[in-house]
Formats: C-alpha cells, sequence, structure tokens
C-alpha cells in the first residue's frame, strides 16, 4: 500500500455545548472543521474524530428539556425524573438508567452519525466518525463508525472499559474482541482501537499489520506529565509495534462535569520532526502534535 498524495487529518475537538444545541448546529460547525481539514488536501483524505463526539449528542435533548447540563449525575436524574413512564419500559430492558435513556435516544444518536455519513460523501472522502453510544439488545456500546463516500465502511466497539463506562459507571457492555477487524479502502487497511482499547496487548495483536491505526480518544483528567508519559503506551507504541501510521485526535473542553485533556497527534513509523508532548522530550515517529491539551485543533499531514 501506497501513501503517496494522501492528506490524512486527525480534528481535536474542543466541547462547546452552543454545537450541540441542535444536530443542525453541530453540522454547522462538522462542515466548518471539514473545510478547514480539506483545504491542504491532494487527491485522497481521510479525516479522524475523537472518541465520545456524538455520545455527547445526548447534550440536545437534555438542552431541549431544559435540564441544566452543569452536572452529568444531576442532569440525567432529572431527565430520568421527566421522563419517567417513558423510560420504565428501556430500564426493565436495559438494567440501567443509563442505557434505558440511550435506548430512547437512539434515533438522535443515529442523526449526529448521519452527519458524518453525509460530509464522508459531501467531501468524497473517508471519515472515522469518532465514536458514540449506541443500544442494542440489553447492552449499550461505545461504537465507532467509518465512512466512505458511498457509506458506513466499518463500525467497531469498545472491549476495555473505563471506570466511567463499565457497569458501576454509565453501564456500557464490552464488545467481543473477537471481533475487531480491518477495513480495506485507498488508504489501504484501517483499523480502530476506540481509546483505552488502543493500550491493550490483545487488542493490538488483533490489528497488527494494519496500514492505518486509528485511536479516537477522550481523556477524562488532567494532561499531567506522568499521564502523558503513560500516553505513550497507547499511539506511540502502536506506531513502533503496529502500524506505518496511528491517527490519535482527543476530545477536549468541559461540559456535565467532565473535563477532558489531551493533545491529538498523527505518528509516522520513522518520522523525526523534534515533537513529543507538552512534558516530554522530543521522541521518535511524531508527525504532528497539537500546541495545547485542551484547545481545538485541526493536525493535517500531507505524505
Amino acid at each position: 500500500m501506497s501513501l503517496n498524495n494522501k492528506t490524512i487529518v486527525a480534528v481535536q475537538w474542543q466541547l462547546n455545548e452552543a454545537d450541540y444545541k441542535s444536530v443542525g448546529k453541530f453540522r454547522d460547525k462538522l462542515c466548518y472543521v471539514m473545510d478547514e481539514a480539506a483545504k491542504e488536501r491532494k487527491s485522497d483524505l481521510l479525516v479522524a474524530f475523537p472518541e465520545d463526539i456524538v455520545t455527547f449528542g445526548i447534550l440536545t435533548e437534555l438542552m431541549s428539556a431544559n435540564i441544566s447540563a452543569s452536572d452529568l449525575k444531576v442532569a440525567l436524574e432529572a431527565y430520568v425524573r421527566n421522563n419517567f413512564l417513558e423510560l420504565l419500559g428501556p430500564r426493565l430492558k436495559m438494567r440501567n438508567w443509563v442505557p434505558a435513556i440511550f435506548q430512547r435516544c437512539s434515533n438522535l444518536m443515529e442523526e449526529y452519525f448521519e452527519t458524518f455519513k453525509k460530509a464522508a460523501r459531501d467531501y468524497n472522502c473517508l471519515i472515522i466518525a469518532g465514536s458514540g453510544l449506541i443500544a442494542e439488545g440489553r447492552s449499550l456500546y461505545n461504537e465507532s463508525r467509518g465512512y466512505d463516500p458511498g457509506g458506513i465502511g466499518i463500525f467497531q466497539r469498545k472491549t476495555h472499559l473505563i471506570p466511567l463506562e463499565d457497569k458501576g459507571g454509565l453501564g456500557l457492555t464490552p464488545a467481543p474482541i473477537d471481533n475487531i477487524g480491518c477495513w480495506g479502502t485507498n488508504f489501504g487497511h484501517i483499523a480502530i482501537t476506540i481509546c483505552f482499547d488502543g493500550f491493550q496487548k490483545a487488542v493490538i495483536d488483533k490489528v497488527t499489520g494494519a496500514d492505518i491505526i486509528v485511536q479516537p480518544s477522550a481523556n477524562p483528567g488532567p494532561w499531567t506529565k506522568e499521564q502523558q508519559i503513560d500516553w505513550l503506551l497507547g499511539a506511540h507504541n502502536m506506531v513502533q509495534s503496529a502500524a506505518n501510521v496511528v491517527i490519535n485526535p482527543m476530545l477536549t473542553g468541559s461540559v456535565l462535569g467532565l473535563e477532558f485533556y489531551g493533545q491529538s497527534s498523527i505518528l509516522v513509523r520513522g518520522a523525526n520532526e523534534g515533537l513529543g508532548y507538552l512534558d516530554t522530550e522530543p521522541l521518535p515517529h511524531f508527525a504532528k502534535v497539537a500546541k495545547s491539551p485542551l484547545d481545538e485543533e485541526i493536525l493535517v499531514l500531507n505524505i
């Protein structure tokens, strides 16, 4: 596979409630980002977005119900109170209020994913649409999707959950690791490892040999030096051991009482640009790194 004449983009998306006031507002923001991403494009374009960019579409539902978005737990409890009868059936099925809420709002989640599907068609490119929470059967999954101009090309679900996501938190279900695979594209074979999955040897073994690995991420904590060093065990490790290119778009910003920090990056095996995270020494393989762990940035790499 040749990456000649290709443009790779990692979008560091900063959360802003105004962008989720409606699906239309989100679509406007997405079109702005895509316009910026495409300015330096060569013939082929791949744009990757961060984890949970679709999940926060739930803000549209909360704001339309005049529920405060200052605290996740308080906001969801208020939503349950306001929609108790409508949520009883989903709650009995899903055995947890949060999955019940996302099942009730599943059409909204699909509308948000649809904005990425349309963008892939309108910009004639490949898009990794971050991830969103998708209810299926009695389970709620963290799901990423890849779109080409003709529609969906791949979906990948998170197999390893952090405490915020698991049964003691949002009540998600880990997906079977056997379902991890690759997507054949004009960029070669693309694999997706959603955030924490990219730190797991069992997952990395499954995607080793892919041409490109995309690791959509959302780090719910301060971007300390210790965290930066720990983060090298993800994308930076994968570009040395599993793929020639690894794209790590990160979610940033504060909403619903949650705060996300991180530096997005595009790594190419053998690159030596003198780059690293804020508090680390320059390291090989970093081709592009975001300047800030909080600001919105669009990283563009032409190969």
